[in-house]
């Protein structure tokens, strides 16, 4: 496969309206699949709206950094500082709230070239400790966190519009290093 030469920045207001678009497109990839149309929908009309991104990319917690290939956004992460949970160990005070790639860069390297970036802006910001939700029946991405360290420590409510979905919540320890890959298993 060929290199992708993919470059890492952190957001500007000017990658609202694409952080919008390319949010809408891959969040019901991470759904059930019975998911109603009108509950996704509504929630990406309310959370993924290209004003909700200008309002997170003002506030000084939120480190959005993205991903693009050819001058095209192939990702992002949105890091939150000081967004803690009972659930998980108080030393984590980061949330990785959303890790989205296209689905035209799934299996490419994108995401661990993405996650790298992450664990690296948490070293700096939040001393390594990351924590995340994902829906319980995603297991492509459970797996993909689990090969970053992440492990699960316990379980939330997520509401996609009306419906009440089950997501795990996931912890990665402290004491990450910058050049850190995942194991294979």
């Amino acid at each position: 496969m060929p290199e992708l030469n993919a470059s890492i920045h952190r957001a500007t207001m000017d990658d609202a309206e694409a952080l919008s678009r390319l949010s809408a497109a891959v969040f019901p990839l991470g759904c059930p699949a019975n998911t109603k149309p009108e509950d996704l929908a509504e929630y990406i009309n309310q959370q993924l709206t290209p004003e909700r991104f200008r309002v997170l990319l003002e506030d000084d917690r939120m480190v959005i950094l993205t991903v693009t290939i050819a001058d095209e956004l192939a990702g992002y992460a949105l890091i939150a500082r000081g967004a803690s949970h009972p659930q998980v160990q108080l030393s984590a005070q980061c949330e990785l709230r959303k890790f989205y790639i296209d689905a035209a860069y799934h299996g490419r390297g994108v995401a661990n070239a993405l996650m790298r970036e992450v664990i690296s802006a948490a070293a700096d910001g939040c001393d390594g400790a990351l924590w995340l939700s994902v829906f319980s029946g995603n297991q492509r991405a459970i797996s993909f966190y689990q090969r970053w360290g992440f492990r699960i420590r316990g379980s939330q409510d997520f509401y996609v519009g009306k419906d009440c979905q089950k997501d795990y919540l996931m912890q990665r320890e402290e004491n990450v290093t910058r050049n850190e890959r995942p194991q294979c298993k």
